[in-house]
């Protein structure tokens, strides 16, 4: 089943993809498709720390969550994964310990695609992350467009003692 989770992005089935972009494009994308990703078994995997998690919907019945601390304890989690969406939020605590390891994690990650569908994410990029997306089937990479406001300066003096504009008191 190709589960579509906002527009370009598709998830088709037995691939491995990789998402680099905002936090609230995830969490969007996979709130807005709640009823269709409830009907798959769905495994998150997370760090210590998770950008995501608390920002999803609450009705999400079907949903594992694994939390792995190092490269070793990830390999172990995607050996043990029998979902059919497994949904891997990046941390790049877990190559501390063991710098080599990406390119391992990313055969693995590659080797779990073809039963499932892995969706590799993170914010941004890093050389452990590049090392994994080479597996990746599909890569996605969206940058978040801050919007600045400008405010013209005021160019009359404001009043004060004798007219002084800057100078403050320490």
């Amino acid at each position: 089943m190709e589960l579509e989770l906002r527009s370009p992005l598709t998830i088709a089935p037995n691939s491995l993809i990789a998402l680099i972009g905002p936090d609230k494009m995830l969490v969007d994308s996979l709130n807005y498709n709640l009823k269709e990703i409830e009907r798959l078994q769905v495994l998150y995997v997370s760090g210590n720390y998770s950008r995501i998690l608390d920002k999803l919907d609450r009705r999400f019945a079907e949903l594992d969550v694994r939390r792995a601390f190092t490269a070793y304890q990830l390999m172990t989690i995607l050996k043990e994964a029998y979902q059919t969406l497994i949904i891997l939020e990046h941390d790049p605590t877990f190559f501390e310990a063991a710098a080599g390891m990406a390119e391992y994690v990313g055969q693995a990650v590659k080797d779990v695609s073809n039963g499932s569908s892995v969706l590799v994410y993170s914010p941004w990029t890093d050389r452990h992350l590049d090392e994994i997306s080479k597996f990746a089937h599909r890569g996605f990479v969206f940058n978040e467009v801050h919007k600045y406001v400008y405010k013209r300066a005021s160019k009359k003096a404001k009043p004060g003692p004798r007219g002084q504009r800057t100078l403050g008191a320490f």
